[in-house]
């Protein structure tokens, strides 16, 4: 089984709970039940919190690779949208070129009808005048009859180029109007790129935090695994112990209640029940910091935001 903790898996503690009770096994048949029965307890419900470790272990992965996955793709919608917006600015930019010189072209044909009906105006009076002036008398039927088809005709020009302007002043205020709705489309898609961002940096953040959170509970669950390793040597060391105390009774020694330890002996057994204890507390603290790391896994989890959808010109 691979010692790192990272990879302890449901797996693995199946496999070690399994080796651990070949040797119980073997233990129960050469000594009997009573030798490892207060041990046995104890380490089955080591075996339990490590496998129950394990299983939040597995869960604890699949929380933060959902959330990296979500990273992603709010990392490629930005790219995407940014995309977007650049595009649709360089469309507005050019609907905005192409609508100043329309209104441009507008504004030159108004000045030119202006100033053609000025000297519309000003032919129109001077004909009057030459009329007025003129010799009443000999030409008063052919001058009469000039004067006012000239004077239907300027008017017919000066109503024609009056529909004009107010033609081209209605466009011009339409073409203003759609500018300015396009303007408000290009803030609105600016708010939502930067709404996106800001939900992206807290989305890293909170992984960051849940990363070195879950490195401290990998740190403590290989401290606890060391442990158990310990617990196991302890075993063994209970069967060599029960041995030398049998060949202490064969050799006629008064030994009944009395266990034998090596003080040489490096594997000799280094915990007590109350230490043992504590080891069981400080698994029920980690079990309990494991579910607060899942419901705050839970509850920081980013809804699917709707992309906003650029306007249609």
């Amino acid at each position: 089984m691979d010692s790192d903790s990272e990879a302890l898996s449901v797996d693995d503690v199946y496999v070690l709970a399994e080796e651990i009770g070949k040797e119980f096994e073997c233990l129960i048949d050469s000594q009997g039940v009573d030798v490892v029965k207060k041990l046995m307890t104890k380490v089955i419900c080591v075996l339990e919190y490590l496998e129950a470790y394990a299983i939040r272990n597995d869960s604890a992965k699949d929380e933060i690779m959902q959330l990296k996955a979500q990273v992603y793709q709010l990392e490629q919608d930005k790219s995407e949208k940014a995309e977007l917006r650049s595009k649709f600015e360089k469309e507005v930019e050019q609907y905005e070129d192409v609508w100043r010189q329309e209104i441009k072209d507008l504004g030159d044909v108004v000045s030119r009808l202006q100033e053609e009906n000025s000297k519309l105006c000003s032919s129109l009076k001077e004909k009057e005048n030459y009329i007025a002036q003129g010799d009443q008398e000999n030409r008063k039927d052919c001058d009469a009859v000039d004067t006012e088809a000239v004077l239907k005709r300027l008017r017919d020009a000066l109503n024609k180029q009056s529909g004009q302007m107010r033609q081209y002043e209605r466009e011009v205020a339409q073409k203003t109007a759609e500018l300015e709705n396009t303007k408000q489309q290009l803030d609105l898609a600016k708010q939502s790129s930067q709404e996106h961002s800001r939900r992206r940096r807290r989305l890293q953040a909170q992984i960051k935090q849940f990363g070195e959170e879950r490195a401290d509970l990998y740190v403590q669950l290989q401290s606890q695994q060391e442990q158990l390793e310990k617990l196991r040597q302890n075993l063994g060391l209970a069967v060599r112990d029960k041995d030398d105390l049998l060949n202490s009774a064969v050799q006629g020694a008064d030994l009944k209640g009395k266990v034998i330890i090596d003080l040489d002996d490096p594997c000799r057994p280094r915990f007590t029940l109350d230490e043992l204890k504590q080891i069981l507390f400080e698994r029920n603290e980690l079990k309990a910091k494991v579910s607060d790391m899942e419901d705050e896994l839970a509850l920081y989890r980013p809804r699917v935001a709707v992309p906003l959808q650029p306007a249609n010109d």
